[in-house]
C-alpha cells in the first residue's frame, strides 16, 4: 500500500517536519522579520505622545482640567506606562514647558537665522515672539503660567523656570546688540529692561488677544510697539553710554 505523502503531520519539505503557514506569506514566500524596537525608543515615543497631549489639552481645555487620566486617554498611552514616565501632574507639566521652550527657541533661531545685520534681527524680535505667543503651544505656556503660580507642587519649580528664561533671553538680545556695536553697560542695562518690557507687553496682549473682540486691537498695539523698539534701538546705538 502507497503511502499519501499529503497526510496531515507531514511536510512538504522533508519527512517528520510540519509547516508553519503563519511564517510565509500567501505567495509562499518568508515573511520579513518584525524588527524588535529597543525600550530606550519605545520610552521615547511614549514620553513624546505624553507632552504633545499635554500641549494639545493646555492649549483646547486649559491648565485644571488637563488632568494626567485625560492626557494618558488623549495619548493613547496606558495609565502604568504615563506615570512610569511622569509620576506627578507637576513632572508632566514641567516637561511640557520645556517642551514648548525648546520649540520656541528652535523657531527663533530659524527666523533670524534668515537675516544677517544685527539690528533686523534685533528689530524681528517682537514679531517673532509675538508670532509664537499666538501659537496653541503659546497658549498653553500661558496656561502654565497663569495656574502654576497658586500649585504648590509647581510653583517653585516654574518660578525657577521661568528665571532661565530670562536670564537666557537677556543674554541673547544683548550679544546681538554687541554685534551692532553697543558696548556700554549702560547700553546694557537698558536693552535688558527693553527685552523685559517688550516680553510682558506681548505677554499681556496675547492673554486680551485669547478673547475674539480684542484680537485686532492687540495687533495694532504690537504694531505701535515695533515703532517704539525701531525708534529706541536707533538713539541707543548713537549714545555713547
Amino acid at each position: 500500500m502507497t503511502r499519501d505523502r499529503s497526510a496531515p503531520g507531514l511536510a512538504l519539505g522533508g519527512p517528520g517536519k510540519k509547516q508553519n503557514m503563519h511564517e510565509h506569506t500567501e505567495e509562499g514566500l518568508p515573511k520579513p522579520k518584525r524588527r524588535r524596537v529597543p525600550n530606550a525608543e519605545r520610552s521615547a515615543t511614549t514620553r513624546a505622545k505624553l507632552i504633545e497631549a499635554t500641549i494639545k489639552s493646555l492649549y483646547e481645555l486649559g491648565y485644571h482640567q488637563t488632568t494626567t487620566v485625560l492626557v494618558a486617554e488623549r495619548a493613547g498611552v496606558s495609565r502604568g506606562a504615563m506615570l512610569h514616565q511622569f509620576p506627578t501632574k507637576a513632572d508632566l507639566m514641567m516637561a511640557a514647558a520645556y517642551k514648548i521652550r525648546d520649540m520656541r527657541l528652535e523657531r527663533h533661531q530659524e527666523k533670524l537665522g534668515e537675516l544677517e545685520k544685527a539690528e533686523d534681527k534685533f528689530l524681528a524680535l517682537i514679531d517673532v515672539l509675538w508670532e509664537g505667543l499666538l501659537s496653541s503651544s503659546g497658549v498653553a505656556r500661558i496656561e502654565l503660567m497663569l495656574s502654576t503660580r497658586s500649585d504648590p507642587d509647581l510653583c517653585d519649580r516654574f518660578e525657577v523656570f521661568n528665571d532661565e528664561i530670562d536670564r537666557n533671553h537677556k543674554k541673547r538680545v544683548w550679544e546681538l546688540c554687541e554685534a551692532a556695536g553697543m558696548s556700554s553697560e549702560n547700553q546694557k542695562q537698558q536693552i535688558n529692561a527693553f527685552v523685559q518690557l517688550y516680553a510682558a507687553a506681548l505677554r499681556g496682549l496675547a492673554i486680551d488677544a485669547l478673547r475674539p473682540a480684542s484680537r485686532d486691537g492687540a495687533g495694532d498695539s504690537v504694531e505701535l510697539l515695533k515703532r517704539f523698539q525701531a525708534q529706541f534701538f536707533e538713539q541707543i546705538l548713537k549714545s555713547n553710554g
